[in-house]
């Protein structure tokens, strides 16, 4: 009795026929790309993480003026992360100086903003800007969608310079009183 000691193919198994070699590497790049652009959609920013950034982003304006809002206007740069993005207005001219994440908006008076509840959330931003900035509520859509969520966004004013940097998370968990507290415990 002959037995075959030779492995049995599976069908289909082979090679891959040329015609369609280019659709493995297509198929690996899309995956990547996706599982990285939504992986960063999932993760959230925290409050310590804005108060951060805003900081960052305000010393950067500090230091180069005017030409650090191309940076600013960038969403593929670091002060766009997570699922929030940096900010920057000119409170004493009333106008939106970037904001990557709606740059149709960027160049409006930012005095004549209101949130999905009719509030005027731009007043209470530059109400808001010191040096040592202070964190507000309002009713605004996470980018992408259209129903409106809890924001808190933590504004500051940018020393030397006619600007002020805010940043936001959609979160419905903490106080105002809370997310105040941690400036002061901020370094």
């Amino acid at each position: 009795m002959k037995t075959n000691n030779s492995p049995k193919r599976l069908a289909g198994s082979g090679p891959i026929p040329k015609p369609l070699s280019w659709l493995l590497p297509l198929l690996i790049a899309s995956i990547l790309w996706y599982s990285q652009n939504h992986q960063k959609a999932k993760q959230t920013a925290t409050p310590m993480e804005v108060i951060m950034k805003v900081r960052q982003a305000a010393m950067l304006l500090s230091q180069q003026g005017a030409s650090a809002l191309a940076t600013l206007r960038d969403s593929n740069s670091a002060f766009s992360w997570k699922d929030t993005y940096v900010f920057v207005v000119n409170c004493q001219a009333d106008l939106v100086m970037a904001n990557p994440a709606f740059p149709e908006r960027e160049g409006d008076d930012i005095l004549e903003h209101t949130d999905y509840q009719g509030k005027p959330y731009g007043l209470a931003l530059c109400e808001a800007a010191s040096p040592k900035g202070a964190w507000i509520q309002y009713s605004w859509p996470k980018p992408g969608e259209k129903t409106a969520q809890r924001k808190i966004s933590y504004l500051i004013s940018v020393p030397g310079q006619p600007y002020q940097v805010g940043a936001g998370i959609y979160d419905s968990t903490y106080s105002l009183q809370e997310l105040n507290e941690m400036i002061k415990a901020s370094p």
